[in-house]
């Protein structure tokens, strides 16, 4: 299950580790739109920050819900670099998917439904980014709207019990399976 390519891997890295952008990729805290609302209502015990590049959200959330065990993920960040193999209630990605290889976005959809045993956050941006990669292209890889979007989830397990496209281009959705 190709997740992504050596060569983008590496691209993201090298991204991480510019020292002109310290926080870029997961290194502050972002509006999460209707997140708390939902996490609050389901409660799970135990979650993935998925795509958490630097770990700034993670430790927000880690510090926001004690009471849920959470991990965190991204091949990038060495710190994070190890996939998990374990299911989680809830599966949070916020800001990650719109930076996904197009070819691999279907690999990457099935992990994340595959880690998820009960929830689904995701939060997708749906126009161009600020930072560039190496080659020149734009750091979202994927620019789709909400109907594209929801065509790609439609077909997984679960129910979207929220799809809104909120302001300055993030798509939020809620899962339950």
């Amino acid at each position: 299950m190709p997740l992504y390519s050596l060569q983008y891997i590496n691209d993201l890295k090298y991204l991480h580790q510019r020292s002109d952008r310290p926080r870029g990729f997961g290194g502050k805290v972002k509006k999460m739109g209707p997140f708390y609302t939902f996490f609050e209502k389901w409660q799970p015990t135990s979650a993935i920050d998925y795509g958490c590049g630097k770990g700034a959200i993670l430790n927000h959330l880690q510090e926001k819900y004690p009471d849920c065990q959470w991990k965190g993920y991204d091949p990038a960040v060495e710190e994070y670099s190890t996939s998990p193999h374990l299911p989680v209630e809830c599966v949070f990605s916020n800001d990650v998917l719109e930076h996904i290889e197009p070819e691999c976005l279907s690999d990457v959809l099935d992990h994340i439904w595959q880690l998820s045993t009960k929830y689904i956050w995701l939060c997708i941006d749906t126009l161009p980014a600020r930072k560039v990669l190496m080659d020149g292209r734009n750091a979202h890889l994927i620019l789709e709207g909400k109907d594209w979007w929801s065509e790609q989830i439609q077909h997984r397990d679960g129910n979207t019990v929220y799809c809104e496209l909120g302001k300055k281009g993030k798509l939020y959705v809620a899962i339950e399976k």
